[in-house]
């Protein structure tokens, strides 16, 4: 359906252009805040259709923190795969700031697709360093979960995902971590409390 879908740490903006092509009838933001990742599809997105170009998609340098005010209420879907560093830890211990910025930019009931994951292996002491918790079916079902409900969101689905289900998802770091020996990797899927519709 007609709509306007948010790439929240769209890194390389791969992901939010394979969207944007896929749906043209969607509207497609891809938002982050290293504008260096993301020069070779922004460029992209202007050329000849013919080209590759876009007209459904747009990138904006911003973080979580920040997220321009012309975002409010506009996404009836929002994408956040494999977030990091300060996204993750807002994400993960469930900051007010970070998920009352999500919750600023729905329209209501809109859909957010998050998934996490990382490799224990080379980013262990990232994640210790940033103080997170273990990242298990438990923590996100017992505590993430509950927390974000008491902001208005619910949990509509929450799944493992496995190195194949990995290596097939449209994004570049999926298939470094299908490839790189993951350790744990989640889909979860939220609703934005209010009136159902995708």
């Amino acid at each position: 359906m007609p709509g306007v879908i948010i790439d929240i740490g769209t890194g390389d903006g791969k992901f939010a252009y394979e969207l944007a092509k896929e749906h043209p009838d969607r509207f497609v933001i891809g938002i982050d805040p290293n504008h260096q990742a993301l020069e070779e599809v922004s460029n992209k997105i202007y050329k000849k259709p013919v080209k590759g170009g876009l007209p459904n998609a747009l990138f904006v340098l911003a973080n979580i923190e920040d997220l321009p005010e012309e975002l409010s209420g506009i996404a009836n879907q929002i994408f956040i795969n494999f977030p990091w560093s300060g996204l993750l830890k807002g994400l993960i211990l469930v900051e007010e700031k970070t998920w009352l910025n999500l919750k600023r930019i729905c329209q209501p009931g809109a859909y957010i697709d998050l998934v996490f994951g990382y490799d224990e292996n080379a980013e262990k002491n990232k994640v210790e360093s940033l103080n997170l918790p273990t990242l298990s079916e438990e923590y996100l079902q017992n505590t993430l979960v509950s927390k974000v409900d008491t902001l208005g969101f619910k949990l509509v689905e929450l799944n493992r995902l496995t190195e194949e289900d990995l290596k097939n998802y449209p994004s570049t770091w999926a298939k470094k971590l299908a490839f790189g020996g993951v350790i744990a990797c989640f889909y979860i899927f939220l609703n934005n409390l209010g009136h159902f519709f995708r």
